[in-house]
């Protein structure tokens, strides 16, 4: 006679095992962020502190608008209204990366970061940013490009026209 009461118990331990083994991965994919984000901590504060000593005998170089862009979270750039609409353009900016770049995921990181930059120094030359236009349609939500995100991906989107020429 087979033992088949042995059959739940080590249904449950395999499970468990699995459970264990995906947190395991978990937990090394957080140490993995978090050593990520203690390196871009330490680049920030050598920023911050190469800014003060370059600035001159101890006078401290201003935090530009684009500097604080550049710093901010997501969340950050979001709930700071000098910030907000910059964010919202460099939202639609990563769908635009993304779309230009389906496939290579690293090559739309590298996109979205240029474009990144580029709100930063814009924003240090006192651009103010309309904010970024998303419809809604039978695909679902997609980004609106235009004319400034021309300016982001040159030579690589064009802006719907909205004036017919004929």
């Amino acid at each position: 006679m087979s033992d088949d009461s042995d059959d739940p118990v080590m249904a449950l331990l395999a499970t468990q095992r699995a459970v264990l083994a995906a947190v395991e991965n978990l937990v090394g994919q957080v140490e993995v962020m978090q050593t990520k984000v203690d390196a871009m901590g330490e680049t920030l504060a050598q920023l911050v502190a190469g800014n003060v000593s370059a600035s001159g005998a101890g006078v401290d170089r201003v935090i530009t608008l684009g500097d604080r862009f550049r710093a901010a979270t997501a969340e950050e750039a979001a709930r700071d209204p000098e910030l907000r609409a910059a964010q919202g353009n460099y939202i639609v900016a990563q769908a635009i990366a993304k779309g230009l770049n389906k496939g290579d995921p690293d090559g739309a990181a590298r996109d979205a970061a240029r474009a990144r930059e580029w709100i930063a120094d814009q924003l240090d030359r006192g651009r103010v940013f309309e904010p970024g236009k998303v419809r809604s349609g039978e695909n679902g939500t997609v980004a609106v490009v235009e004319p400034i995100h021309e300016e982001m991906f040159p030579g690589r989107v064009r802006a719907q026209r909205h004036d017919r020429e004929r």
